[in-house]
């Protein structure tokens, strides 16, 4: 599911239902984006994006205002990232080689591929099938003032001009990778993924509104980690946390079971609410029965039964009139489609 039919799903519900809802979490394994062979199940992580020491690196981080350590950590905590995702993958196993290679001369462009050889010898060393290698890391940043006056009115009626000065900062997290199949000689994968940050400060001048930016040093640190989580979804399955909302009261004669079916649901057993939640659809009262309907969706997702789940949304929308479930059913309808990649992307291990 993508970000806007997230957001238009959570929306809805705040708009329709008001304080009548509340919040799940699932596990959901999702898909990768590509597909790798069948023959590689562990993979080794290395850094190969360490600039060569010399002048120009020194004063491209003077130019672009770079903290001494911050693009290394941000190699660090990308290398993290990567790992990170790699570890909540039932497909591969990971590898953490703690390698430090160096790339190119200023981080910013990647080098030719690293030899065979070397590739052949990092799989034998760490038990594993493939190399995933980091292979070029840049941070862009600038920063642009601007300013606005304002009149403040004293106690004793006097007029005086205040400036008040704004710091945006932009700031961009560039990492490129790839990824080595030494049994086919074959580089898998070659990608460049970027996050970025806007920050704004406020000051009585350039220096203070400067100053009340966050600091850059962390930012790079989490847009890195971000980036190897990115890079971690792209090459394999991984177990991803989703939120799911679901109705916690109703109206009239609904009212008591849909919250005794709530309190069971924070206990734990969604199985009793089901059972709640099915008699309601059988009464007269349609927006009562919507609800329960889309509930019901909700606990046969997070029983694994996506066509029930599917069902149950798609009548909670067209019989019993539940405009939130419309939403829903988009949701459900991507999962089936991703279980289907899931299918064939883990058919080996399953």
């Amino acid at each position: 599911m993508n970000l806007l039919n997230f957001l238009t799903f959570l929306f809805l519900f705040t708009f329709l239902s008001g304080c009548s809802t509340s919040q799940t979490m699932l596990e959901v394994l999702r898909p990768s984006e590509i597909v790798l062979p069948d023959h590689i199940q562990t993979i080794a992580v290395v850094d190969r994006s360490k600039p060569e020491k010399g002048f120009a690196n020194f004063v491209e981080g003077l130019i672009s205002g770079e903290s001494i350590g911050q693009d290394r950590q941000g190699r660090e905590n990308a290398v993290q990232g990567l790992i990170s995702a790699l570890a909540r993958t039932p497909r591969f196993t990971v590898k953490s080689t703690a390698l430090e290679l160096t790339g190119s001369r200023t981080g910013a462009q990647m080098m030719p591929p690293l030899d065979w050889r070397e590739i052949e010898d990092i799989c034998r060393r760490y038990d594993a099938h493939a190399v995933a290698a980091i292979e070029s890391y840049d941070t862009d940043m600038n920063t642009i003032f601007s300013s606005r006056q304002n009149q403040v009115k004293g106690k004793d009626s006097t007029v005086t001009v205040r400036t008040t000065f704004t710091a945006t900062r932009n700031l961009r997290v560039n990492v490129g990778w790839r990824l080595y199949d030494p049994k086919t000689r074959v580089v898998l994968d070659e990608t460049m993924i970027s996050d970025m940050n806007e920050d704004r400060g406020f000051g009585d001048t350039q220096q203070a509104a400067s100053n009340n930016l966050e600091s850059a040093y962390n930012i790079t640190r989490g847009l890195s980690a971000h980036i190897g989580e990115k890079y971690g979804r792209r090459i394999a399955p991984v177990w991803t946390a989703v939120s799911r909302i679901y109705y916690t009261t109703a109206k009239d004669a609904g009212k008591e079971p849909m919250e005794k079916a709530d309190r069971y649901v924070k206990a734990g057993d969604w199985e009793e609410a089901a059972n709640i939640w099915r008699a309601l659809t059988e009464k007269r009262d349609q927006a009562t029965a919507g609800r329960a309907a889309h509930n019901l969706a909700l606990a046969a997702e997070r029983n694994g039964n996506l066509p029930a789940a599917l069902e149950w949304a798609r009548k909670a929308y067209a019989k019993f009139g539940n405009k939130a479930s419309q939403a829903y059913i988009r949701i459900l309808e991507q999962r089936i489609a991703d279980q289907a990649r899931l299918n064939y992307q883990m058919k080996e291990r399953t």
